[in-house]
Order: C-alpha cells, then structure tokens, then sequence
C-alpha cells in the first residue's frame, strides 16, 4: 500500500510541476529524464528530485570542471537536480575502479562530492555505528560526502537486508544521521502529443 500511495503523489506532484524550497518537479525535464529519484520527509512531502539525464546535456563548463577534478574514464551517469532552489548538475565515473559523483552549479563550481572509498579508509568509529544501524544488513558501499571545500562532512553508507537496499547518513564521529530505504517505484509524466 505504501508503494502505491508513493507513487500516487509523485505522479499529481509531476504532473501538476510543482516545487518546494528544497526540491523541484518540472514536468518537461521529468518526461525527458531516463530514470528519476525522489527524496521524501516522513510526512510524504518530496524534499529532492533527481532527474537522470544522458551526460552530453550537462553544460560545458560542469564537465571540463569534473574533468580536471576528477579525470578518467567516460562518464557513467548525469544529473539535474535542484538542492534549496538552485540548480545543480552531477556528473558520476569510475575512477581507480571506485564510483566518484561530484554536483556543480551551472557555471562549474563545485557543490559537494560522493566518493566511494574501501572501507577501511573509513573512521572505526564510523565503521561500527554503520554496521550496527540496521540489524542483519550488510555494508555494500562506503562514501565520503564532501562539501565545495572538499572537506569531508559525513558518510554515506549503502546496506542490504534481504532484497531491501538502505542508506545509513552518518556523521564523520559516527553519530547516525538517519537510514532510508531505497523504494522502486513507478512514476507516470504527460508527455505532449502532436
């Protein structure tokens, strides 16, 4: 029931092109997007969109800036997104075979970084609370959440339980900021007929 219920009000929130301060759906950019994310609060409000998008839309300057940040092999994966009403872009590649995401304001300054990293780059402390955040899940990915100053803000932390995928937000003293758990939906945007 909570599946269908999500996917009610993301789609009357597509459809209708509404936004928030801290996310925002536009219709035209929902249609045109291969795959879309949608952060929600415990009362069902959305507080983020993320529309994927191919990385040859990203503009100019946000790919020559992850360039030299972090070169490498092709990009995997692009975003738009908004965070407090401004628009941002992410671009994702594998760099020494770990997932690197970095998010760029339009002119191509850096907004923060996701650098998966081994987990034993990751503090004890971080280590521990992690793993004990959700019981019977397994760690599968570890994160560095790093802001424009490249400074390390918390951790990301990717668990399985069963067939369920969460992700545990941690502080860097290991003080768990909160798990969500990644929920497969269905959403449904007009497209303009001719």
């Amino acid at each position: 029931m909570r599946k269908i219920l999500l996917v009610t009000a993301v789609a009357a929130v597509a459809g209708a092109g509404c936004g928030t301060s801290h996310g925002k759906w536009e219709s035209d950019h929902a249609a045109a997007a291969r795959k879309l994310e949608v952060q929600v609060d415990k009362n069902g409000r959305h507080t983020e969109v993320e529309y994927h998008i191919p990385p040859s839309e990203v503009p100019g300057p946000v790919r020559a800036a992850m360039d030299q940040l972090h070169p490498g092999g092709p990009y995997e994966d692009a975003e738009r997104e908004w965070d407090g009403g401004k628009l941002y872009y992410e671009l994702a590649r594998r760099v020494q075979g770990l997932e690197v995401e970095a998010m760029f304001s339009p002119d191509g300054q850096l907004h923060s970084e996701e650098i998966q990293v081994p987990m034993n780059r990751v503090p004890e402390v971080v280590r521990t609370a992690a793993l004990s955040s959700l019981s019977g899940a397994q760690a599968t990915m570890w994160e560095e959440i790093r802001d424009s100053k490249r400074e390390i803000v918390e951790y990301h932390v990717k668990l399985s339980r069963g067939t369920d995928k969460y992700k545990a937000m941690l502080s860097t003293d290991g003080k768990l900021l909160g798990i969500v758990r990644e929920v497969p939906a269905e959403i449904e945007v007009p497209v303009e007929t001719q």
